[in-house]
């Protein structure tokens, strides 16, 4: 009975440790995606300033990377909608 009983601990404990890894490397698949289109959100950013001000002005400090909308989380995604951004805040500075 406690062979029985010590293997259905030690196969429940193995389950939830494979069941935390699987939630962390999700966790770490999504934090990646962010943090590319923050990198693209900033390199937008300035580029668009750039766009309007000149080739070799000074990029001012980019704001806070906004929510990426859906579909559209990756680097290209950020970059475009920070070229954007931009755009509008050197048209309006």
């Amino acid at each position: 009975m406690k062979k029985v009983l010590l293997f259905a601990l030690v196969m429940s404990f193995g389950m939830l440790m494979s069941f935390t890894s699987i939630t962390e490397n999700k966790a770490n698949v999504e934090l990646t995606k962010v943090t590319e289109y923050c990198d693209g959100w900033e390199d937008g950013y300035c580029e668009g300033w750039k766009d309007v001000k000149g080739e070799y002005s000074i990029c001012p400090i980019t704001p806070i990377c906004p929510i990426p909308e859906i579909g559209k989380d990756g680097y290209r995604g950020g970059y475009n909608r920070g070229f954007k951004a931009g755009m509008r805040a050197a048209r309006n500075d």
